[in-house]
């Protein structure tokens, strides 16, 4: 059981809660139907979970969570709500998908397998994000049940946003805890910030967890230099990567990633940016 908001109430029920709401977001499997967008959808569950996770650490450790007997007590009727409120909402979606399914048959009912077919890096983020969570729910595995699956897009971007717009509520309720919650997720953004796809996890975060999306911003802005990985040059190709100065100039701003590039034929390429004089591109 996770000890997080536990001690913010003083009651088991709602640590409980709490756990069961947290497990929710992992039993959603996505359907064949959501296409390229798959990836970018695991990963906003992931993030609306991280930050429910954090939310619930914050507060624990908040000044708010010591206050007299009364106030905490109405409030954590509310927590109890809300937590009820979004465990209500993954099973309204589960009971969407059932009707789905009865209406289907063949190929639409088919889901992606995250463990194979995830893009290595986005798998990565995936992990790192678990990792985080399980660390603020003091947890240190989830002990996986029963899956479902959501096939029509549509419905998880429902579920999505009414998931967050309850997390916004919990937020709302201890509002002593939110600079707490924005250091968490800074510390979190430092763990990140070796990942290769934070331009992911930041468009993923958009509108659902602006803190996290905030510090994975900063985190890109503050790489300095350039990374490179598994680019390839053939034949006849020309190639720059990194940035390109006339005589005098100067440059700042972030850093880039080249990643798996591959030029070939005759082909000339420059990544980077260029602020004067002969490129590479030239003759």
């Amino acid at each position: 059981m996770a000890e997080a908001a536990g001690l913010v109430i003083g009651a088991v029920s709602v640590a409980g809660l709490f756990t069961t709401c947290v497990d929710c977001f992992e039993y959603v499997q996505l359907g064949r139907n959501f296409g390229k967008n798959f990836q970018r959808s695991l990963l906003r569950l992931d993030v609306v979970k991280l930050r429910l996770s954090r939310w619930a650490e914050a507060v624990n450790n908040s000044p708010e969570s010591h206050q007299g007997a009364t106030d905490t007590t109405e409030r954590g009727q509310k927590v109890r709500e809300i937590l009820g409120e979004i465990i209500e909402l993954f099973a309204d979606a589960e009971r969407v998908s059932e009707k789905y399914k009865a209406k289907v048959t063949g190929g639409e009912l088919v889901v992606y397998d995250a463990d194979s077919e995830l893009e290595p890096d986005i798998s990565s983020i995936r992990k790192k994000l678990r990792e985080l969570a399980f660390r603020c729910q003091k947890r240190s595995s989830f002990a996986q049940k029963a899956t479902w699956a959501l096939y029509e897009e549509k419905n998880f971007r429902r579920l999505i946003e009414d998931v967050t717009a309850l997390v916004d509520a919990l937020v709302d309720l201890f509002p002593a805890s939110r600079d707490r919650q924005r250091q968490l997720s800074a510390q979190e953004a430092e763990e990140l910030k070796e990942e290769h796809r934070l331009d992911a996890l930041e468009e993923a975060a958009e509108g659902v967890d602006p803190l996290l999306q905030d510090s994975v911003q900063q985190a890109i802005a503050s790489q300095s230099g350039h990374a490179f990985s598994g680019n390839m040059a053939m034949e006849n190709a020309r190639v720059r990567y990194g940035d390109e100065h006339a005589a005098g100039a100067t440059g700042t701003g972030a850093g880039h990633r080249y990643d798996r590039n591959t030029a070939q034929g005759s082909s000339r390429v420059h990544y980077g940016n260029q602020f004067g004089g002969k490129s590479v591109l030239d003759d």
